[in-house]
């Protein structure tokens, strides 16, 4: 596989198929071009891998990402993570707002507010981690206004419990 090859595959799968309905073959290209960049670092691929999940876990290849996004500069990682957490996609916004608690940068209270305010029960657990991580004044702010909205009982148990640490 070549580096043009590999980031062709990620344009064409900007989302990948939800989970239930992916391949096997498909997933597991996926999978190659994952490991292809985590040992050819390429920057073009961050958003491109940031952009690619479809709903579901991805039968434990979602997961996987992370470990590759990682291992690139945070300077590089953040604009298109911030991008990502933006994105009407819940699936990609889900994978972005796990990603996020990696960066404990102000920069992306912001965004993580946002998915905390309006995102699915799984999005604001995954929010309420990444703020707590942050741990900025901003971010427990986010935090504590969080409390004041019409959010998910366990949601508001998990604000609770990250404010008291």
């Amino acid at each position: 596989m070549t580096t043009e090859e590999a980031l062709e595959f990620l344009r064409a799968h900007q989302p990948l198929p939800p989970t239930k309905e992916i391949s096997e073959a498909l997933l597991g290209q996926f999978d190659d071009v994952r490991r292809y960049f985590a040992a050819n670092l390429d920057n073009r691929s961050i958003p491109l891998l940031l952009n690619s999940f479809g709903e579901g876990d991805g039968y434990g290849v979602y997961q996987l990402v992370e470990s590759t996004i990682i291992a690139y500069a945070e300077d590089l990682v953040l604009p298109a993570l911030l991008n990502a957490l933006r994105t009407p996609l819940g699936s990609v916004r889900y994978w972005a707002t796990q990603i996020a608690a990696n960066y404990p940068v102000p920069e992306l209270v912001s965004p993580l507010a946002e998915v905390l305010t309006s995102g699915n029960l799984d999005e604001r657990i995954a929010a309420v981690t990444a703020l707590e991580v942050i741990g900025s004044p901003d971010a427990r702010r986010a935090l504590q206004n969080g409390l004041g909205l019409s959010l998910q009982k366990e949601v508001k148990e998990m604000i609770r419990q990250a404010l008291a640490n």
